[in-house]
């Protein structure tokens, strides 16, 4: 079997996997949001079910409108959970399936576990895959070997181990408490290392705490706190060193007492017990048989020892590290090949390859025991063939108990083909079911919470509209409110109908088109892009050489440019202007609605028009739609006012600019200096250019006809200093003069045309985004007005301000409404938020996982 193409099969499914790694990342974010929401619709639905309960609230509620939401909470008929329970249970397994998932495309290896019972030769299948030898895996005659979680990664070169400790805390919480409980002990465990060094514990046989006093269930877990109390010397310094997850690197040589158990429970007094101080390690080691550095070998502790929690912990391993696991059994004469605790391992593996089919993730390796004839060796192959059968799980034949030269070959022959050529065939197919599988119990999960949310909102609005909870009050006190909510919006009117009766300007935008103007003159003041005007006029007239046509219009270019990025940001000010309206409006409507209705946030009155969308309100409906859709229907400041302005400056030599209002005119530029003196180097009036300088370039031959300078070229945009680009056919000198006389003519020509289009058009940009602001005070008062009459001056609108404040009574009028009835009302306004908060959640995850994946094929043992 050729090896490296089965190898290159398994990189190309890892690469595969990566590709998912986003996807994942996305359904997860919106999975937090959504799994949040929903616990706090659960808890909604308690307090309203608690409300519901007293006899006042049940005659506030004639119609049974609420009914549909205490259903949720009435138990089977079996006496089983309810049907909310249910759901919530639905909603963790799929968290727990979706954590598993998000491991898997994490990974960028192909996890193999190793797992068996004692003496059934896993110690030994490791040794001849990873290379390791007995100091590093030892194997034990009669007790388990492994005492700590380990990687062991293929990293040629490579003889060390990476081993990451516990605190104390940790492991307080994650030993001592376990083996606490599992000991049937009646007091937690210690808390600090001193407590836990003199704590007494019961010894098996000294009288006291005899054998016969304690249940053979419980005394395993009591030896290894006792085994953990006389050790504690050995590895309490690794707990007492930096903090979470400190990572020391160890030699092989050293290594086992981190990863191993002593060779004898009762003895090894001399091998320290340090693996109590350790979380994992991470092996690396050079595999004698594979290639792929992408292969890890997870070597699992527990299976069939007496210890920790080994069910919960071996479970979640198998889920959330391994993607293929090996169960090695060992099969002698006269014994049971399969027995119970096999069989549940199996079953243990079957709930954690989710939605892999148990035939893709596990194999059975067959260790038949070195005594036994050929005949009998085949009848174990056969018996372990027919144990697993209901499984539809591979068994592979490997001897492991000769000598290691033969254990090693069998490793080498017998087993690892078939892994590795299992791998590359279905190793892209699990995964595809892991997501498949996602996909389903999400949208599943998902689609039961959205119709729950909806059933129990329905019932929540449908009791909000259909109780009479002293309704003439509730009428008389919204009547009042739509006559306070007139005063304080009439302020907010009256304050923008005063300044269009005093003709004053928005501030915010005035404010911007004056720094605006004034940010560009600083350019021009500045030497527009250089570091003065004396650096600009050098470069210009050096440039106008040879390029004066392509100069002028690229500074033209580049003016157009500077105007657009500074007068743009005047539509930056329009928003502020309307925002701060928003917000004034916002504001006058709190003080008599309070912040439970107009919420103190960046969208108060979206908040509101989301509340007033749930209750029969058309009026205040499209007085808010109309209110907050003021931005979009004005438009841009800039496009429509300021930019027909700013197209106007062109390299127009000669034209006349028109007038300016004189109360907006910009003042005249100062006059242009006079041209500096020429650059070393460079050719004064009347004079030839100096040998090897820039302008020699240039030089014309002796016969070139003289021509005019600085003829137009049209430039395209604003693009690279014309300067740093040669001219193919540079202009002639002027007639009458040398090089650097035209030049300077030209540069100041331009000079002087280029200040006084950008100082006009900056002025007429001033006034007509001054007068324009004028318009924007009317456009923000007539809104105002619109507003304030719709919401308070509509016939009817009492009404419908009745039926949004009906949830919020209690705050908006304290002291009005209280009892059972009133408490009942905010439950239900606080059910209906959170309803809509699941809505929002759980249809964005639905979005997430809505794609399905690409077609896949059929693996054995399915159809």
């Amino acid at each position: 079997m050729d090896r490296s193409r089965l190898e290159a099969s398994i990189s190309r499914a890892l690469a595969g996997r990566a590709v998912h790694r986003p996807l994942v990342a996305e359904i997860d974010r919106y999975w937090d949001i959504f799994t949040d929401s929903f616990t706090e619709l659960v808890d909604a639905v308690d307090r309203l079910v608690a409300e519901t309960a007293g006899a006042g609230a049940r005659g506030a509620d004639p119609d049974q409108a609420l009914a549909a939401v205490e259903a949720w909470r009435r138990p089977a008929a079996d006496g089983g959970p309810d049907r909310l329970e249910r759901l919530t249970a639905q909603i963790r397994q799929t968290e727990a399936h979706l954590g598993a998932v998000r491991s898997r495309v994490d990974r960028d290896t192909v996890n193999v576990g190793v797992v068996g019972r004692t003496r059934a030769g896993k110690s030994t299948l490791l040794r001849a895959a990873s290379g390791l030898d007995g100091t590093v895996l030892p194997s034990h005659e009669n007790n388990p070997t492994t005492a700590s979680r380990s990687w062991i990664h293929h990293r040629p070169g490579q003889a060390e181990a990476l081993v990451t400790l516990r605190t104390w805390d940790e492991f307080v919480e994650q030993y001592l408490a376990p083996l606490h409980a599992s000991a049937q002990l009646p007091a937690g465990p210690p808390r600090d290392p001193q407590s836990f060094r003199v704590h007494v514990y019961p010894q098996p046989g000294d009288g006291g705490g005899a054998p016969d006093d304690y249940s053979a269930v419980a005394l395993p877990y009591l030896r290894k706190l006792i085994q953990a109390q006389t050790s504690l010397d050995d590895y309490l310094p690794l707990l007492a060193r930096r903090g979470p997850g400190e990572r020391i690197v160890v030699p092989l040589k050293e290594l086992a007492p981190y990863l191993s158990y002593p060779s004898g429970e009762d003895g090894g007094a001399a091998t320290p017990r340090l693996y109590h101080a350790v979380r994992d390690i991470h092996v690396r080691c050079d595999f004698p048989h594979v290639d792929t550095t992408a292969m890890v070998l997870v070597d699992l502790p527990g299976a069939g020892e007496a210890g920790l929690d080994v069910q919960q912990h071996f479970l979640r391993d198998l889920t959330h590290e391994v993607d293929f696991l090996l169960h090695v059994k060992r099969g002698a004469a006269n014994s049971a090949f399969f027995g119970q605790e096999d069989y549940a391992d199996l079953h243990l593996a079957q709930l954690a390859c989710g939605d892999v089919p148990l035939s893709d993730f596990a194999m059975v390796v067959a260790n038949p025991d070195v005594s036994l004839s050929p005949e009998a060796a085949r009848n174990v192959l056969e018996t372990a063939r027919a144990a697993v059968a209901h499984y539809e799980v591979r068994t592979v034949e490997c001897p492991l108990g000769g000598t290691p030269e033969s254990a090693d070959a069998a490793v080498r022959e017998l087993l690892l083909p078939v892994v590795l050529g299992h791998l590359a065939d279905r190793l892209a197919e699990m995964d595809r079911a892991m997501l498949d599988g996602l996909r389903r119990r999400v949208s599943e999960v998902t689609r039961e919470a959205l119709l729950f949310a909806a059933e129990v909102a329905a019932s929540a609005e449908r009791w909000q509209l259909g109780v009479p909870d002293e309704a003439d009050r509730l009428q008389t006190l919204a009547d009042r409110l739509c006559d306070d909510l007139a005063d304080e919006l009439g302020v907010v009117y009256e304050e923008y109908d005063g300044m269009v009766a005093r003709g004053e300007h928005i501030p915010q935008i005035e404010a911007a088109v004056d720094e605006a103007a004034e940010r560009v003159r600083d350019w021009v003041r500045g030497g527009f892009d250089s570091a003065d005007e004396d650096e600009w006029r050098s470069r210009t007239r050096n440039g106008m050489f040879w390029r004066a046509g392509a100069m002028a219009d690229w500074w033209f270019n580049r003016a157009r440019t500077k105007l657009t990025e500074e007068f743009g940001g005047v539509d930056a000010s329009v928003d502020r202007a309307v925002a701060l309206l928003w917000q004034r409006m916002a504001d006058a409507l709190r003080t008599r609605l309070t912040e439970a209705v107009v919420p103190v946030d960046d969208r108060p009155l979206e908040a509101l028009l989301h509340r007033v969308e749930r209750v029969p309100a058309p009026v205040l409906k499209k007085a808010l739609e109309d209110f907050t859709g003021l931005r979009t229907d004005y438009g841009s400041l800039f496009l429509r006012v300021g930019s027909p302005v700013v197209q106007e400056v062109r390299n127009l030599t000669g034209r006349t600019l028109p007038q300016i209002p004189a109360q907006t005119q910009a003042p005249a530029p100062a006059p242009a200096p006079a041209p500096a003196e020429a650059h070393a180097g460079q050719a004064k009036a009347g004079e030839e250019p100096p040998p090897g300088s820039r302008a020699s370039w240039f030089k014309p031959p002796a016969d070139a006809q003289p021509g005019q300078p600085g003829q137009p070229r049209p430039a395209a945009h604003p693009g690279p200093h014309p300067a740093s680009e040669p001219d193919p056919q540079p202009a002639p000198p002027a007639a009458g003069g040398g090089y650097a006389a035209g030049a300077t003519a030209d540069m100041e020509q331009l000079h002087h045309h280029l200040v006084t289009t950008v100082e006009h058009a900056v002025g007429e940009l001033e006034h007509k985004l001054h007068t324009e602001a004028l318009t924007m005070v009317r456009v923000l008062a007539a809104a105002a007005f619109q507003f304030f009459a719709a919401a308070t001056g509509t016939p009817g609108v009492e009404r419908e301000w009745r039926r949004v404040c009906r949830a919020e009574q209690r705050s908006i009028w304290p002291g009005e409404f209280d009892g059972a009835e009133a408490a009942l009302s905010e439950a239900v306004s606080v059910l209906l938020k959170r309803a809509d908060d699941v809505r929002t959640g759980g249809t964005e995850v639905a979005a997430a996982v809505g794609a399905p994946l690409p077609g896949r094929k059929t693996g054995p043992g399915q159809g």
